[in-house]
Order: structure tokens, then C-alpha cells, then sequence
């Protein structure tokens, strides 16, 4: 049983007919599983949908869905389900899995439908690989998750005004659609269309005019030949945008876009749209057409959705951070002058806290298939983390393994700690699902897996971990331990990869922000940080690789600094050996 959790504003019952408001994200989840049609609403799929904690007073950017005859629970917001508390709605529980976010959730009902339904409907593209990419790392998964949610929105909160601007995402999407198509094995297809045999770029240019495929008229669907999840769970947004702008309006701004939305209706002779008809509450105020004389949207000249987003790297205008010995040393004496003790301290533990021995192998690194050479590094990491976080640890412990990966870490841990529980938090499909075959595998029966970014994640714990969350990933972490004042336990890694975004902003502590310090200047001392190499190798600019981990100091003096105003006793250490990774600085918090 997959029991999904949807969030509403308003219930209202008249003559008969059960209207419900919700944000757009609940009414994509249930439009997908109506489509869907299996497995049936109130059948393997039980729709609970629970009421915002927040009072509402009025909603611009909702829609009046009509639930009559559907076999939905309803939630009041004094009442979630426990399971409801635990990620950033809509979520759903399958088993022991626990999924949030709009493109997660989606890929995990089409899953089950494509393994459960007689005629199951093949949306999950080639090898089921459509959307599985996490929105963190793919520009169009975030596109169909987040960027296309908050253009409805945008368009539901438009005024009756002589002039409307669309929002500029819509105009990416109908640039993208008119980049040439690119699917797996491309000739393939042509050889299909075209009923000849070529196999490479080279063959394809010497067969002549009458084997010219047109890539460009053949991207049809979203992302290529063959209508996917992505075109539906756009579709199903687009219907909205289309209550306020007819098709017809949008035809002379957005070809593509339209001829697009003609191809999917058609594709299973209207389903889908009447899917989208019987769940929108006829004649709402929000979604009558407008009455514009004009319409504004810009359209790139060239864009793509799949490329990668720049947002993550140290951009200073269009050029990439990049760092000046001079301008380096100017900023290392801007930090002398805080008068600070920036510096971490070798590793004290002389033993281990567990018996390497009695570990069996799946909860060892050579279980989590790693490279050999990578095995022994990966031990001493997991040995150093795994003894602080056993001299933290109380029976009953709630423990989370933050970007758990395969699961190195937190099955450890689970395995060691058997009564404490484990959570495995992973964004990668893939990644998790090897995690579970080795639990599996082990018998543990003290593990939960969440499917999510970090930003998902809600659910109250007492110790966070981490070995190597990326970049802007460990500040994430040690601001979830902060709001559920939980201990910590952090290795942090690619230092240089530090972005700002919402509520993320560098420097982290106040002794930091009130410093003489530019954010250009800390973020350069971030880039320094990770130019940090293995001593060892006759081949390492030793002069400059010590000046990395003075850096990689200072941006972890930063953090704990701020995790000290916030009340925590803090430890600075180094794991141990220190070669067993150039990223070898722990950060220890407690209360």
C-alpha cells in the first residue's frame, strides 16, 4: 500500500459536490495517478490530504479541485499523520521508503503502476530513466518540479491588464523545444523512420538527401520522440496556464509550445485532458480567461533544459571565480586580523570504539562495491566518523545519514547501533537502491529511507551526519541540526562548490559577516580550499596544497563559529590517518 499525502487549503460540501483548494503540486500528483488509473485512488494508492498548519487567508495561486465520488481522507491541520510530518508535502510512505518532491513522487507511482497494471502505460522513457536525475543536478528535472509549478502560479496571480508578460520559463520551454532531438541511440530511430541502416554521425552525412532526418521536426515531445512522465506532469500545469490563455492566444507567441499541447492531447485521444476537465472545479474565478490586448514572453534564440545550471558554480558576472596568489595573501591577512585560533587539531582517539572483525561484509565498504583502491580510504573515513557518533549515541536515537549514497556510512552505523535508528537520506534513485539491498541483504530491521533533497527533509532527530556532503550540501546539514537541535557529526567536502541561495549565506557566523571580508573574498578562499592534494605525491605543490587546508580551516571556523552562537560546545579535528583523504577535517557539535 503507497499512501500518498497532499496538501490542501480549503474543504468546502455543497449540494452534493466535495471542492477542495490546493497548491498546484497536490493537483499534478492527483492528476498523474488518475491518469494513471492504476493503482485505482482508495485501492494501493490511499490519498490522504492534509490541511496547511498555516492560516490562509486568501489563495492566489491555488485551484478548486472536485473530489466528488474520489476515496480521499481528509486531515485537519491540528491532526497530520505522523508520516505527513516527516518531508515537505506532498510525500507519500511505501513500505519503508519515505519520498518527497513533485518529480519523486511522480517516477514512484509510475514505477509501481508499470509493475502492478495489466497495460501499463510506458511513460518512463528509455531503461525507466525519465526524471530520475534529482532536481539539485539536472536543469529539466528541476524544470518540471519547480520551474513549471511557479510559472502557473505566476500566471494564476495575473492581472486583467492591456498588456501581460508571461513568465520568462515559459519562454525557455519553447526554446528548448525547439532544439533538435537527442535520445539514446538516435540512429536507431532514423533507421526505423527511415527504413535504412546507418550508425554513426559519419554514415548519416554520407547517405544522401533522401535519408535526411529532420531532428528539429522530430522533437514532438518533451524530451524527444515518445511522449514521457515529464510531458504529463507539464501537460497537466499547462492545462491551468491555458484556462487563463486559450490556446488560441498562445498559438502567434508560442508555436511549439502549442504544437506540442496538440500532440499530447492527441496522443491517447484526449485521456488526459479529460482527466484534467473532470478534476477542476468548473467556473472558478482564478483560472476565466484573461482579457489582454497583448501578450509579452521572451524566447531565447537557442536554449536548452539540459544543460548544466551554472547557478552552482562561483560566478562573478559570466566568468568563473578563479584565484590570485596576491589577491589571496591580501585576503589571508583580512583574516589574521579577526585574531581568531583558525586551526583544526590531530585526531586523540587512540582505539576504536567497535571491532572491525565482527563487522560483516555488506556493512563493510567492500560491501558497497567500491574500487579496491578506494576500500582502505573509505575504511579509515567510515572509522572515524562511526566512533564519534558511538561516543554521541543513546538508545532510541534517532541518527541521520545526510547524502547517504550507497550507504557506507549510515549502515554502519545501523549495524553497530542496533538500537538507535537509522535514517538513509539520498536524492539518487540508484544510490539508494543499492543501500537497500545491502540492508536487505544484512537483515537490519532499524533503517528508514528517505528519497529527497536536503531541503525536504522535516522530521525531528538527535545526531545528523555526514561524510562529504558537497559543498553547499554541509551547511544544509548543520542548519537541519540546528532547527531540531541535534548533535553533529560532519565531514565537509568541495569547499570551492559554495553557493548562495534562499536562506544560505556566507560568511555563516556573525564574528564572519561583521569582518572586513567581501563575499567574493570568502567565496575565493572557498575555491582556495579545495586546491589541497595528497602529500605524499612527489607531484603536489606542497606550498600550495598547505595553504588549501588553512583555507579549508577557515571556512569550517566559519561554520562553527556560527554553530557556537547558536549554544553548541564544538570540536575542530582531522580524520585519522590524515592521508586517507585530502578532505580530512571533522566537525564535531554537541549540547
Amino acid at each position: 500500500m503507497i499512501f500518498l499525502y497532499l496538501e490542501y487549503y480549503l474543504k468546502r460540501c455543497d449540494e452534493g459536490t466535495i471542492a477542495v483548494e490546493v497548491p498546484i503540486e497536490s493537483y499534478v500528483v492527483l492528476g498523474l495517478s488518475r491518469y494513471l488509473r492504476h493503482p485505482a485512488i482508495g485501492d494501493n494508492l490511499l490519498v490522504s490530504f492534509v490541511q496547511r498548519k498555516t492560516e490562509v487567508e486568501e489563495q492566489c495561486d491555488s485551484v478548486w479541485l472536485d473530489l466528488t465520488g474520489y476515496d480521499v481522507s481528509f486531515f485537519p491541520a491540528d491532526r497530520w499523520p505522523k508520516p505527513a510530518t516527516f518531508c515537505q508535502l506532498p510525500s507519500l510512505k511505501h513500505n519503508v521508503w519515505i519520498v518527497s518532491g513533485l518529480c519523486g513522487i511522480c517516477r514512484h507511482i509510475t514505477k509501481y503502476h508499470r509493475s502492478s497494471a495489466p497495460s501499463p502505460k510506458p511513460i518512463l522513457g528509455f531503461k525507466g530513466n525519465t526524471l530520475l536525475a534529482p532536481a539539485e543536478v539536472s536543469m529539466w528535472t528541476k524544470f518540471c518540479e519547480v520551474d513549471i509549478v511557479e510559472c502557473v502560479r505566476e500566471v494564476l496571480r495575473l492581472r486583467n491588464t492591456s498588456t501581460v508578460t508571461l513568465p520568462e520559463d515559459i519562454g525557455k520551454l519553447e526554446s528548448h523545444l525547439a532544439q533538435p532531438l537527442k535520445v539514446h541511440n538516435i540512429y536507431k530511430l532514423v533507421n526505423d523512420m527511415q527504413n535504412v541502416k546507418v550508425s554513426s554521425s559519419k554514415e548519416y552525412e554520407l547517405s544522401g538527401e533522401a535519408v535526411q532526418f529532420d531532428f528539429h521536426e522530430n522533437h514532438k515531445f518533451a524530451e524527444g520522440f515518445t511522449k514521457t512522465l515529464a510531458d504529463v506532469m507539464l501537460f497537466i500545469c499547462i492545462h491551468l496556464i491555458n484556462k487563463r490563455l486559450p490556446i488560441e492566444r498562445l498559438q502567434e507567441h508560442l508555436p511549439r509550445i502549442t504544437n506540442w499541447y496538440d500532440r499530447v492531447v492527441a496522443d491517447d485521444e484526449c485521456e488526459l485532458m479529460q482527466v484534467c476537465e473532470e478534476l477542476i472545479l468548473f467556473d472558478q474565478a482564478l483560472l476565466k480567461p484573461m482579457e489582454a490586448d497583448q501578450l509579452k514572453v521572451d524566447v531565447p534564440t537557442s536554449f536548452s533544459l539540459y544543460k548544466a545550471d551554472t547557478k552552482k558554480l562561483n560566478l562573478l558576472g559570466d566568468k568563473v571565480l578563479t584565484t590570485n596568489q596576491p589577491e589571496v595573501l591580501g585576503i589571508l591577512e583580512k583574516v589574521k586580523r579577526l585574531d581568531l585560533s583558525v586551526e583544526s587539531m590531530p585526531n586523540d582517539r587512540d582505539e576504536n570504539l567497535f571491532d572491525w572483525d565482527a563487522v560483516p561484509l555488506d556493512a563493510k565498504p567492500e560491501g558497497g562495491k567500491l574500487p579496491t583502491k578506494r576500500i582502505d580510504r573509505k575504511t579509515h573515513q567510515l572509522e572515524c566518523l562511526a566512533n564519534e557518533v558511538i561516543a554521541l549515541a543513546k538508545p532510541g536515537h534517532i541518527i541521520v545519514d545526510f547524502c547517504s549514497g550507497t550507504g557506507h556510512l549510515g549502515i554502519l552505523l545501523a549495524f553497530l547501533l542496533p538500537k538507535c535508528t537509522i535514517y538513509l537520506l539520498e536524492n539518487k534513485e540508484e544510490s539508494q537502491q543499492l543501500a537497500m539491498d545491502r540492508v536487505r541483504r544484512l537483515g537490519l530491521k532499524n533503517v528508514v529511507y528517505f528519497r529527497c533533497n536536503l531541503d525536504y527533509f522535516k522530521a525531528p532527530f538527535d545526531i545528523g551526519v555526514s561524510l562529504h556532503a558537497c559543498g553547499v550540501a554541509t551547511d544544509i546539514v548543520l542548519e537541519k541540526c540546528f532547527a531540531h537541535r541535534a548533535k553533529f557529526v560532519c565531514c565537509p567536502c568541495c569547499y570551492g562548490k559554495l553557493y548562495e541561495f534562499d536562506r544560505i549565506r556566507y560568511p555563516r557566523s556573525r564574528v564572519f559577516q561583521e569582518s572586513e571580508l567581501l563575499l567574493k573574498e570568502y567565496l575565493c578562499l572557498a575555491h582556495c580550499a579545495d586546491q589541497t592534494h595528497d602529500l605524499d605525491n612527489s607531484r603536489t605543490n606542497v606550498e600550495k596544497s598547505h595553504q588549501g587546508f588553512y583555507c579549508m580551516d577557515i571556512i569550517d571556523k566559519d561554520r562553527l563559529l556560527q554553530a557556537e552562537e547558536l549554544g553548541y560546545s564544538v570540536t575542530h579535528k582531522r580524520l585519522k590517518p590524515e592521508n586517507c583523504t585530502p578532505k580530512n577535517r571533522l566537525l564535531i557539535g554537541t549540547l
